[in-house]
């Protein structure tokens, strides 16, 4: 696998893509809307090209489960700067259990390292490692500084697990952008906040992830590789990050988010999947 480091060494500015390009993905998407009666947002970037594209992309949706890749990249980050020790151990407690858990409510009585705790909870979103991750870093606000810090000036994190998938309708609190996000991930995975060795580890977190194979994995092009992380929440939240790539393509980041539907899970995650093949037949189609 060709490792997303290779790609780093310049970020383009970004230019807003031609809509032709991306006409069916959005045809799709408001299909799928009307269908699941629910709200969708898409940003697609380029990393190579810096061209990017989205739908409703700079509209507030739940975070869900995504917010982990950014407090796993704060956790890095503060290592590098000396400020935290990712083999720290910290005890685990049976109060420190919340719905789903299934790394951390077999360790109960155990010590569990931060940097595994950051594993457990990028590859399989176990809960409760991620409360133990935003614990150590300070709290949710230690997450939403480093987003000011890194420009991301949109995405906020407010509350630990499980409370912050609440995604109630006009709530502020837990969210970010489409768009918002894209540009984060592609700072974390392509810019200067995190030393190549960081970048690496992310990305290692990211591409082993377990829990999303009926996701964007089941649709990836032949060839491909993709690095990536879900989320869902209350009142039909449903999102994922990615970052996709290929000997022959250059990393492209997407973001889906679903919001405000009653649609069953498996209906979030159809659609999930049907506009993530949409995306990638644009840029299939450009390699032929």
């Amino acid at each position: 696998m060709k490792l997303l480091l290779v790609f780093s060494l310049l970020i383009p500015s970004m230019v807003f893509a031609n809509s032709s390009k991306f006409q069916q993905v959005e045809q799709d998407a408001k299909v799928i809307e009307a269908s699941l009666s629910a709200h969708i947002g898409i940003s697609v970037l380029d990393t190579q090209t810096g061209e990017y594209w989205d739908y409703n992309g700079n509209q507030r949706f739940p975070l869900t489960s995504t917010f982990k890749t950014i407090a796993c990249a704060k956790l890095l980050y503060d290592a590098e700067q000396g400020e935290i020790n990712p083999k720290s151990t910290i005890e685990i407690k049976k109060a420190d259990l919340v719905t789903y858990s299934p790394v951390i409510e077999k360790q109960v009585g155990q010590a569990i390292t931060l940097d595994d705790a950051c594993f457990a909870t990028m590859t399989t979103s176990d809960n409760a490692a991620a409360n133990i991750i935003l614990n150590a870093l300070g709290g949710p606000e230690s997450v939403t500084d480093f987003l000011r810090q890194i420009g991301d000036k949109e995405t906020r994190l407010d509350r630990i697990e499980s409370e912050l998938n609440e995604g109630k309708l006009g709530d502020l609190r837990d969210t970010t952008t489409p768009n918002a996000i894209v540009n984060t991930l592609n700072e974390l995975l392509f810019g200067s906040t995190l030393s190549q060795d960081g970048q690496k580890k992310l990305e290692y977190w990211m591409v082993n992830n377990q829990v999303t194979g009926n996701l964007l994995r089941s649709v990836l092009p032949e060839g491909w590789n993709i690095a990536d992380r879900s989320g869902a929440g209350g009142f039909g939240a449903r999102s994922i990050t990615a970052v996709v790539w290929s000997e022959a393509q250059s990393p492209i980041i997407v973001s889906i988010y679903l919001a405000q539907t009653e649609a069953s899970i498996a209906d979030r995650n159809d659609a999930i999947v049907k506009i993530g093949r949409s995306i990638f037949e644009v840029y299939s189609s450009q390699s032929r």
